[in-house]
């Protein structure tokens, strides 16, 4: 099995209240654990073992665990307000290997072969290049997906250099 575990990469735990951010995440390459735990003590527990980072939608929880605290309902929204606490935060946002949505597997590539019976036949004539799960085998390719979440990763960090910029002009 394939573990990527560099000691300076962003490892995140998404509480109950950030699910779809966290999957995003992931999807993005982060090492993101989620958790539908609503118990204090777990969440705790999880964040002590795993030295992750909390997201979270509950201001109680952000305190008591130092978390990052999301304001936004919509996920894409989220994910840029999350870029820019992350930037405000001098904490570097640099994209590891992509993950499985599921199981938070760092993904391996694979051959067309491998996947001829595992996609639909138009994405197999029209894509060249394939990933796997190599815990539970789900299939992923590049799609716009993915190209939409690097693009508002992109703005974010555009935006937050802009701010910036206007910022030292002001002095």
């Amino acid at each position: 099995m394939c573990k990527h575990n560099d000691s300076n990469e962003l490892r995140f735990l998404c509480d109950l209240t950030v699910v779809k951010l966290g999957k995003k995440l992931r999807i993005l390459g982060f090492d993101t654990e989620i958790t539908r735990s609503i118990r204090v003590d777990e969440i705790g527990e999880i964040i002590r073992q795993t030295s992750r980072r909390l997201i979270t939608k509950s201001r109680n929880l952000a305190n008591t665990f130092g978390g990052i605290l999301v304001t936004k309902n919509r996920v894409s929204e989220q994910v840029i307000e999350l870029f820019a606490i992350l930037k405000s935060l001098n904490i570097e946002i640099t994209r590891t290997a992509a993950r499985c949505v599921n199981c938070n597997e760092v993904l391996e590539d694979c051959s067309k072969e491998e996947v001829i019976d595992k996609v639909p036949i138009y994405i197999f004539e029209t894509v060249e290049k394939f990933k796997r799960c190599p815990k539970c085998g789900k299939v992923y390719w590049q799609g716009t997906h993915l190209a939409h979440l690097q693009n508002l990763k992109q703005q974010t960090l555009r935006r937050k250099e802009t701010d910036m910029r206007g910022e030292n002009n002001d002095r």
